[in-house]
């Protein structure tokens, strides 16, 4: 068995939420079933458009045969087939499929996207972090501290330099 995963992102979601369509927060709500009838249709909000850092999310998970363009990306992880494409709309739909004669139902697939989509969140956070450490002295701020919180939760002092 497969599951086929539509994730949405926010600003979509959000229009989609107002409109009806059901697509919520960490939850997932079905609707339908995908054109042939067999597999639910799910929606899940996402936060995920860059590729590279996806592929870096994957690799922390501990997915392999991790191949990654900019529209279509496709790993194993924990004993299923994960392809991500992403549609002319912008809309990233995520197909899970099971390896081995595993199953896959809508619960598995979702925890799945879940923990990618925080493991994606923070390699946005390393990634911006980083672009922030890179920039501030070129641009008249000086870091004065940095810290991270038991939620990964990071806080960076910056002070305006004298003359800036």
């Amino acid at each position: 068995m497969s599951v086929t995963l539509i994730l949405l992102p926010l600003a979509l979601a959000a229009a989609a939420a107002a409109g009806g369509v059901g697509a919520i927060g960490a939850a997932v709500t079905a609707k339908g079933t995908d054109g042939d009838g067999s597999r639910p249709a799910i929606r899940v909000r996402t936060r995920m458009k860059d590729s590279t850092l996806l592929a870096d999310a994957l690799t922390n998970l501990g997915a392999t045969a991790i191949d990654v363009s900019r529209s279509r990306v496709t790993a194993e992880i924990d004993g299923v087939s994960l392809t991500m494409t992403l549609t002319e709309d912008a809309v990233w739909e995520a197909h899970v499929e099971g390896l081995d004669g595993r199953d896959v139902t809508i619960v598995s697939a979702t925890e799945l996207l879940q923990q990618l989509d925080t493991e994606y969140a923070a390699m946005v956070q390393q990634a911006v972090a980083a672009k922030i450490r890179a920039r501030a002295a070129g641009s008249g701020f000086e870091l004065v501290s940095e810290t991270r919180e038991a939620d990964d939760t990071v806080t960076m002092v910056l002070n305006v330099r004298a003359g800036a």
